[in-house]
């Protein structure tokens, strides 16, 4: 009994420190809408073009293995929503994933990064790990919420970031960060060689 009473009191608190959150009814993973669309506590949405906020991304150019830092700046705000989304209209899946920290959650379902509780919160910066693999110019887009009836949905960060092939071999052949080219192989081959000959040579002249 002690336990199931533990697991509804732990429901309950998810449940009331999600604002968006918890249960994300259908339609807010693409909509980013409180509610899926429908009004938000007797509110909409405000103007894009009044928000206070701005949302920005480090570029210009992501890899796997290696995280962009995303921030929200702005006045404090108690809910959020980022999404990273390829620019191309085809491809409706968000992409990565998320870094959490005490005051984020990664939502599973949205493949999306959402606030841990409505605190006030400022100046927020998190961290995004890109996909394994190219999928194309990467845009950030965001929710923010400010109070129940004041928040703004549509927020597009104006770095975009495009895939860096390059880096990202170098990143899985070498996680340390060296990379060793065939030259260098070469050349070390030839000094060890050069050596032993070296040392043969000099045991023969002694033993003569």
């Amino acid at each position: 009994m002690e336990n199931i009473l533990a697991v509804l009191l732990t429901c309950l608190a998810v449940a009331r420190a999600y604002p968006m959150g918890a249960s994300i009814p259908v339609g807010v993973c693409t909509t980013m809408t409180p509610n899926g669309g429908a009004a938000y506590h007797n509110a909409t949405p405000q103007a894009i073009g009044t928000s206070p906020y701005t949302l920005t991304a480090v570029g210009p150019m992501y890899w796997y293995g290696q995280g962009v830092t995303v921030s929200i700046t702005g006045p404090a705000f108690k809910g959020f929503m980022i999404q990273a989304r390829s620019t191309n209209a085809s491809v409706t899946t968000s992409l990565g994933s998320w870094t959490t920290t005490a005051d984020t959650v990664a939502h599973t379902d949205c493949n999306a990064l959402v606030h841990y509780n409505n605190s006030e919160k400022t100046n927020l910066t998190v961290t995004w790990m890109p996909p394994s693999m190219d999928k194309g110019t990467v845009q950030f887009m965001a929710t923010v919420v400010q109070s129940k009836q004041m928040f703004w949905v549509g927020h597009v960060a104006t770095q975009t970031l495009v895939y860096n092939a390059t880096s990202a071999v170098t990143t899985t052949a070498a996680p340390a960060g060296t990379t060793v080219s065939s030259g260098n192989v070469c050349f070390m081959s030839s000094i060890l060689m050069f050596a032993v000959l070296l040392i043969c040579g000099m045991q023969m002249t002694s033993v003569v």
